[in-house]
């Protein structure tokens, strides 16, 4: 049976605890000024150097949907999709089950950043060239 308009439930295949956009900034201070000040979104967490990377996480505290703003000149970047959609998966296999699905598709991982591969996650690209990132487990904001 399917369901109508407005009642689709979460894909069986795709069981995400949480979903991250990843935007990546030459102008990362007025940037994130911009999603803090002038659009009003929290703060939830900040990083220095984590596999070389400065950022800004932001979203609603308790939500499950969230906005990281990375500084990109301070970056050693493989590939060209500089914003990422992250989808963060309860385990392993769940992401591997996301893998074998890809890979049926024709589909097939492309270099990532350190983070990524230091800490369960696997990177494509749409056809846009913009990457999807499936992580083995879910970003939890400290506090929450």
């Amino acid at each position: 049976m399917g369901t109508g308009p407005g009642q689709a439930g979460w894909p069986a295949h795709l069981p995400a605890g949480a979903l991250r956009v990843v935007r990546w900034s030459g102008r990362y201070e007025q940037t994130v000024t911009f999603y803090r000040d002038a659009i009003g979104l929290p703060v939830l967490e900040t990083f220095h150097d984590s596999y070389g990377l400065d950022g800004t996480i932001l979203g609603l505290p308790g939500g499950q949907v969230h906005l990281e703003i990375v500084h990109a000149t301070r970056a050693a970047y493989p590939g060209s999709g500089l914003d990422q959609l992250v989808f963060y998966l309860p385990d392993a296999a769940a992401r591997e089950r996301m893998e074998e699905r890809l890979a049926a598709a024709g589909a097939r991982p492309v270099p990532q950043i350190d983070y990524w591969q230091a800490n369960g996650g696997v990177t494509y690209q749409d056809p846009d060239g913009r990457e999807v990132v499936f992580a083995s487990w879910i970003y939890i904001p400290p506090g929450s």
